[in-house]
């Protein structure tokens, strides 16, 4: 079970359309907001939660949200947070800029400007932000420093070294 605990008028419960195969619950915004390209904003939920005993949570994107250049900035829920679940988003769009010129029939330069497209979005009230998936925290395993560590297949080969 867990246990939502709604902290603002306009809070909602998480809601799973597909309960037992969709990886997470959909987290909503209590307020507008609007996302500059590259900002990190802490968007409000409204709500605090309670898993099960050593359950935190994990938050991530929503495709439909990825889709339109936002992207959920990271952090984990842990099992004994009790304070308001913040969704850090950042607008990954940049602006598109382009040259306006004027000429005079003799070729000369008579204006020039830089015009901007606003890159900015808006997030709604009410918009469903980002997906909370329950996660079982491992942390009480015992660590202990070793000088040497079981050989693997991998070993130490990382960052896309199994192909694209």
């Amino acid at each position: 079970m867990i246990k939502v605990k709604l902290l603002h008028p306009d809070a909602r419960l998480p809601v799973v359309t597909y309960a037992g195969s969709d990886l997470g619950y959909d987290l909503f915004a209590i307020e507008d907001t609007v996302l500059e390209p590259g900002v990190p904003v802490k968007v409000r939920t409204g709500i605090a939660i309670e898993g099960p005993p050593g359950c935190g949570f994990v938050l991530g994107d929503r495709s439909s949200m990825a889709a339109r250049g936002i992207t959920y900035a990271g952090g984990r829920i842990d099992a004994g947070y009790r304070g308001e679940i913040l969704v850090c988003l950042v607008n990954v769009n940049q602006p598109r800029y382009s040259l306006k010129t004027e000429y005079t029939d003799a070729g000369v330069l008579r204006a020039a400007s830089l015009e901007v497209s606003d890159a900015s979005l808006s997030i709604r009230k009410g918009d469903k932000i980002a997906q909370m998936s329950p996660f079982q925290a491992m942390t009480h395993y015992e660590l202990i420093q070793v000088e040497e560590l079981a050989s693997s297949e991998r070993e130490g080969k990382g960052f896309g070294s199994s192909g694209r």
